[in-house]
Formats: structure tokens, C-alpha cells, sequence
């Protein structure tokens, strides 16, 4: 059962609870063993619960603190409020090296293009995981970070040689492995040097699942795929087919999930399609028991057979609470990085007027937390056109300093637009660009004399920057990532 979030449906975390309560009962009380109950609740970004709940910054937040206890620290605020609502497995850590600033889907979700540090910062989180008692899963494999399009639209493919693999992307999947991680996600990546039939996916490939993957690391944890319910499937494959291909690649776990243009019912056809596979021999039952066996032992580890239910009405007395929001912060802190103050812009004084600009702004956080009073607050759309260029730079002609919170702002052009403009105005000297999603924004806006990167846009996240601007804290994080214009000339 996966847990996936659409707007509203997720109400408060007494809801999950009973939703997970019921859904475990009803297994047992059919003669089933209990249900592996999962989630993709990575921090950042990537959080499925949020109302109600503390979640932590990125895993690139952690990565700019240089200290991988952190990332323990939001596995361990993360697994704590998963085994209050009753999830038992969490489709976390994300073990991917983001080397690419193209990349379109991994960025933050990373904890750093240097892949000594994802295999230090992706070990802790997975050890503290499994000190919790939640199922943690490493992802993506055989990595997802050096792609220039997102699988959840189309096939991407890694283009590096084998030595190259074995020395970027593959070293994380062996570390989480050292580290004891029962499962491993696949990715819907195709990767030539591992797998030479063109259009093959790893997710249904047995050179990588089976003879990579197993034979040749011995790994005998759970190999689950990605959603096969994702553009870079369903534009080659038809789920039944995607379906028989993955198994008898190797996977043990084929997930369907609520993708665009899709429903969990995706599932119905590749059932009974795996169904007469076994029937008629083509998957044998040898190999159908290994992967029940697998799962069985899982179960057993983690005691979801016969699961320890928790309890819907005091749910929410073990999520969102004072310390997992303070923990939260610790990590936002750490990893706050100043990157750039050349005419010692920051901090600011606290008497001075400050506009914050916050293109795709959801939630104003900045109404609901402790700031100076002339500190205000302007939302934007994620790519604001010149009309809304033209509202903002006028409305900033009243404060002192103009905050910008960029997110994607290469892909969102509007976004660098209205850095140019501010730049080209009389607050070209007042203007702070603060990034809350990965670092490369500033190859959108490379004239901008103040900047700090967040990293995430969290509310710990949104706590920190504030804290930051008026000097309570020095912000000591160091990017993760390489960026091509803090290259030493």
C-alpha cells in the first residue's frame, strides 16, 4: 500500500492513522499477513504529509551542513512520525549524485554532486531508519543523478562508461548496502554501459537487477521498482507488459501510483497478466518464491506480519511537536550557505524595510513566524510576467531592501527576469536572492551581489533564511554541488 498525496486528501495525521489502522486490520482479519505501508516522505521537496506534521529540509540542505549526523537527524524526526500514523517503510533515502545541473527531477532530493559524501550522508540515514524500525529504501538505482530529463515524462539515459559508474553513481548503492538497507528502488533510467539493448530500462533489466545487482554485489534485500505508472514506462510499454518485463528482470515489488494520467488501478491488467505467466510456466514458481520469500523475511524483520497498530486518537500528539520542529530548524540552520555578499549587503539592520518577493509562494510562512515589523510579505506566480515584474518592482520602491526567493528560476525564466529588472533599478545595491531549491538559480540571475541558498523551502527552511537576514545566525554551509560560475578563474 502507498500512501500519495493530491490536493486535500490529506487531512490531519489521525486520518492516515486510522486509514492505516483499517487497512491492517482488514489484511489480518482475511488471513493475510500484514501490509507493508509506504511512502515517499524524503523531507523538502518530497514530503507526502505535511499538514500536521514536521518535515525536515532537502537532503541537499543536509549535505551544504558537512555533517552526515544530520542526516540521521531528519531520518530519525522523519521515521518517528511515520511509525506514529502507522507507515512502516519509507521510499527514502534518495542516494543519487546530482552531477548535472540540468537535472530536472533529482536536485535538492540529493545530498551532494560529490559521491563520497552521498555515500556517508545515505548510510547514517538509512542506519538511524533502521534503529527506528522503519523500512528505509535507497534510491534510485543504478542512479539517477546525471540525467537531463524526468522519467515521470520520458526515458533518460546515463551515457557514462562503466568506470565512470563504478566510480560516481554506483559507490552510494554499495555503501547503503554496507549500511544494512533492506531495499533498493529502481530507476527508470536506461543506462548503455550496464544494459546495451536500446530502449531497455534498468527497472527491466535483468544484466542489472539479477546479474549487477544480486549475483554480482550479493545483495538479497527487496528490489522495488519505481512507479510503473511513469511516462518513461508508459511511453515504450503497456503495464502488463512493463509489469512481466520488471519481474523477470528481478524486482520483487512493482509499484503503480497515482502519475499524471494515470490511476492506481494500472495495476489490474499487469496483475493478470504476471498471473497467467505463472500459470502457464513462463515465470516459474521458483522464481515467484524467491520474491515471496524475500518480502516474507522482510515482514518478519520488521514486524509487519503481525503489526503493533498505533493508536488514531493520540497520533497527532507524536507528529509536529515542539522538538521535531526545533530538530528541523538545526538542520535548516546548518545548512544555510551565503554565497555571495560582495558590497556587504547582509545582515540586514533590523529598523530596515524589507519586500519579500516569493514567486510560487503556497503558504506565506513569513505571516506566521517571529520577524521584525517591517518585514512584509509579496507572492508571485512560479514564472511572473512583465505584468507582474512591473507590480513588484513598483511596490518596492517604498522598502530599503528586496528579498527574492527563487525556485527553478532556470526554468522559470520570469523568475531571472525579475532579478534583471531589480538590478537595472535604483535597488540594484538592495536586492538579496535566496534560492530554495537547488543553487544553479544563479546561473539565471549571475549579477546579484547578495545570495544565500536554502536549499529547501520548508518551513524550518523559511525560519532560517529570516534569521539569517537580520544576523541571529552566520550561516556556515557549504554548497555541495558544483557550480560553474564559483569556479576559480
Amino acid at each position: 500500500m502507498v500512501l500519495y498525496s493530491i490536493s486535500g486528501n490529506v487531512r490531519s495525521p489521525r486520518q492516515i492513522a486510522k486509514l492505516t489502522v483499517d487497512a491492517q486490520r482488514h489484511a489480518l482479519a482475511t488471513g493475510q499477513p500484514g501490509l507493508f505501508i509506504s511512502i515517499d516522505q524524503e523531507g523538502g521537496p518530497v514530503a507526502r504529509l505535511r499538514k500536521g506534521f514536521a518535515v525536515p529540509p532537502s537532503n541537499m540542505t543536509a549535505g551544504a551542513s558537512g555533517d552526515p549526523a544530520l542526516a540521521g537527524l531528519a531520518a530519525h524526526i522523519t521515521a518517528a512520525q511515520l511509525k506514529a500514523v502507522g507507515v512502516n517503510m519509507n521510499f527514502a533515502p534518495s542516494v543519487d549524485v546530482n552531477s548535472n545541473p540540468a537535472n530536472p527531477i533529482i536536485g535538492v532530493r540529493s545530498y551532494s554532486g560529490q559521491t563520497l559524501d552521498v555515500e556517508r550522508f545515505g548510510a547514517k540515514a538509512i542506519e538511524t531508519y533502521l534503529k527506528a524500525g522503519v523500512i528505509p529504501v535507497a534510491k534510485h538505482f543504478p542512479g539517477h543523478g546525471d540525467t537531463g530529463y524526468d522519467s515521470h515524462l520520458q526515458l533518460p539515459t546515463i551515457p557514462h562508461s562503466r568506470q565512470r559508474l563504478e566510480t560516481v553513481e554506483l559507490p552510494p548503492f554499495k555503501a547503503a548496502i554496507r549500511a544494512g538497507v533492506p531495499a533498493i528502488m529502481t530507476a527508470h533510467v536506461e543506462v548503455p554501459a550496464l544494459e546495451p539493448a536500446s530502449g531497455r530500462p534498468a527497472t527491466m533489466s535483468r544484466r542489472i537487477l539479477t546479474e549487477l545487482l544480486r549475483n554480482e554485489w550479493g545483495f538479497e534485500g527487496l528490489i522495488i521498482t519505481d512507479s510503473m505508472s511513469m511516462g518513461a514506462i508508459t511511453e515504450r510499454y503497456g503495464a502488463a507488459e512493463a509489469a512481466l518485463n520488471a519481474f523477470k528482470a528481478g524486482a520483487d515489488v512493482l509499484l503503480f501510483g497515482a502519475d499524471k494520467g494515470h490511476t492506481p488501478q494500472d495495476f489490474i491488467p499487469a496483475w493478470e497478466r504476471l498471473q497467467n505467466a505463472v500459470q502457464s510456466g513462463e515465470i516459474t514458481m521458483q522464481r515467484l518464491n524467491a520474491s515471496v520469500l524475500r518480502i516474507l523475511k522482510i515482514k518478519e524483520r520488521f514486524g509487519v506480519l503481525s503489526p503493533t497498530l498505533p493508536d488514531p486518537a493520540v497520533a497527532g500528539q507524536f507528529t509536529g511537536t515542539p522538538s521535531q520542529k526545533a530538530e528541523a530548524l538545526r538542520i535548516a540552520k546548518a545548512g544555510l550557505t551565503l554565497l555571495r555578499n560582495t558590497e556587504s549587503q547582509l545582515p540586514l539592520p533590523t529598523e530596515s524595510s524589507v519586500l519579500v518577493l516569493w514567486p510560487n509562494a503556497k503558504t506565506p510562512f513569513f505571516r506566521n513566524i517571529d520577524r521584525p515589523e517591517g518585514l512584509q510579505f509579496m507572492a508571485l506566480p512560479k514564472d511572473p510576467g512583465p505584468e507582474h515584474i512591473a507590480l513588484a518592482l513598483q511596490a518596492a520602491t517604498t522598502f530599503d531592501t528586496v528579498v527574492v526567493l527563487t525556485s527553478r528560476a532556470r526554468r522559470n525564466a520570469g523568475q531571472g527576469d525579475l532579478l534583471t529588472a531589480l538590478g537595472n533599478s535604483p535597488l540594484a545595491g538592495h536586492t538579496v536572492m535566496v534560492s530554495l531549491d537547488t543553487p544553479y538559480d544563479i546561473l539565471a540571475a549571475p549579477h546579484v551581489t547578495a545570495w544565500l541558498a536554502a536549499y529547501s523551502s520548508v518551513p524550518a527552511s523559511i525560519i532560517a533564511i529570516t534569521e539569517s537576514l537580520y544576523g541571529r545566525f552566520i550561516p556556515n554551509g557549504k554548497v555541495p554541488v558544483e557550480i560553474p560560475v564559483l569556479r576559480p578563474e
